[in-house]
């Protein structure tokens, strides 16, 4: 089983996104996933939702678990 196959992990191609406390998964209505970065909510040096893999980050923090599905 891979990441791509559990709904609470993301897999290596988001980057460092796929482990920062600062990550907020959005489901469209069509099923698609997207990254929002809570972090753009109060400092505009932030992208809402950043290309990814994100591999440098001056916000990133880690978590030590894995968020709730959302």
């Amino acid at each position: 089983m891979t990441a791509h196959d559990k709904p609470n992990q993301l897999g290596p191609d988001a980057g460092l996104c796929a482990h920062c406390v600062h990550l907020r998964r959005v489901r469209s209505a069509r099923g698609s996933v997207f990254i929002l970065c809570e972090l753009s909510a109060t400092d505009p040096r932030f992208p809402k939702y950043p290309r990814l893999p994100v591999l440098s980050c001056i916000g990133y923090a880690s978590r030590s678990v894995d968020p709730k599905p959302q």
